[in-house]
């Protein structure tokens, strides 16, 4: 019977415009009317900004531990910096005296499902005490779920894509980014004009919880002088969000603002937008040192910024907190905030209030 509402939960959250939230077995499975919510609506979703001093002090663990990280591609300049940030965060509980290692790889490419699948698999049949997911869609490391599940391995997502298993998702607000960077497209345009949304893969949870934000905010604004005129999937692709814009340019000669669904791809629209001469916006999702430089540099205009970094760090805190006994929300928010000209030289204690850094027991 779990098993017939699994599937049928999966089936469901395909066509759900976020990831489902995540549950530690199958006897914490949802039902379909919260399944269909998305974790990026889940009522008891928790911002860390809110929550880190309510954690109090991780406890202490004597044995030995590794920890796996299954993530999307290292072409990608994000998964990197979650990489960094995974890594970043295993150091400090090595400092801390915590007897960890961590086993961070990434698919070949954006949608190299069966690939992340198989480097999953092998962390599972390796024994890992837990293992980091970031799957490249709803369904694609399932089986691999299920295996940890069955080897009693604590599971973790970190940023997005779907997993009814997992105890915890560790990931971006997507939908709130939508909202923010349309938000900050509006009020930059006068609150007037033609805009348009350049979209990820159709199949990932991101993408969708993104552009439903961006969609949702203009449609709030019940303003008739803005004006939807396209939503294009650039599956995460810098070529293509070049060549989407290229022909907006061509077909919207008055295009003021494009939002697009991560940085690679708001990079590619600013290369089209240069060479066309246009005083279009563009407005990136990640926060990647790509656009972050383009930024301080005067050309793209705007990312909503993930911490990736600190996002991956906090998905090993998290993590690692699960390990020794805690109880954790579900999912936790990593901080986000909208990075341009006015604030792109901040630091990020300058900008959240605080370092980062988990704080141990004595």
């Amino acid at each position: 019977m779990k098993k017939k509402l699994l599937a049928a939960l999966l089936a469901a959250s395909m066509m759900t415009a976020a990831a489902v939230p995540v549950y530690a077995s199958e006897d914490e499975l949802p039902s379909a009317d919260v399944a269909e919510q998305g974790y990026d609506f889940y009522d008891q979703a928790v911002q860390y900004n809110d929550i880190r001093e309510e954690l109090g002090a991780v406890p202490k663990l004597d044995e030995e531990i590794t920890i796996g990280f299954a993530t999307k591609t290292f072409e990608n300049e994000f998964w990197r910096m979650e990489k960094e940030g995974a890594e970043w965060g295993a150091e400090m509980f090595q400092d801390a005296g915590y007897n960890l290692t961590i086993d961070v790889r990434g698919a070949q490419t954006e949608s190299d499902e069966e690939g992340q699948l198989t480097l999953m698999m092998d962390m599972v049949n390796k024994g890992y005490n837990a293992i980091m997911i970031s799957g490249i869609s709803e369904g694609n490391l399932v089986p691999g779920c299920e295996a940890a599940m069955e080897k009693g391995i604590e599971l973790t997502t970190v940023m997005d894509a779907f997993s009814p298993y997992a105890g915890t998702t560790v990931g971006a607000w997507h939908y709130m980014a939508g909202k923010q960077g349309a938000e900050w497209i509006y009020n930059k345009i006068g609150q007037e004009g033609q805009v348009a949304c350049i979209t990820g893969l159709s199949q990932a949870t991101a993408a969708q919880a993104r552009t439903q934000g961006f969609n949702d905010f203009f449609a709030e604004q019940n303003n008739d002088k803005i004006e939807i005129v396209a939503v294009q999937n650039g599956d995460w692709d810098r070529q293509k969000a070049y060549n989407i814009t290229e022909t907006l340019l061509q077909q919207y000669p008055d295009l003021k603002g494009i939002y697009c669904n991560n940085d690679t791809m708001a990079m590619g629209s600013l290369e089209a937008i240069k060479a066309a001469g246009s005083d279009c916006v563009v407005v990136g999702t990640d926060g990647t040192s790509e656009a972050i430089a383009s930024i301080q540099e005067g050309e793209l205009d705007a990312t909503v910024d993930f911490s990736p970094k600190v996002m991956g760090a906090i998905g090993v805190e998290m993590t690692i907190r699960k390990l020794a006994g805690q109880d954790v929300p579900k999912v936790v928010y990593a901080p986000q905030c909208v990075r341009d000209s006015e604030n792109v030289d901040k630091t990020f204690e300058e900008i959240f209030g605080y370092e980062y850094a988990p704080v141990f027991e004595e």
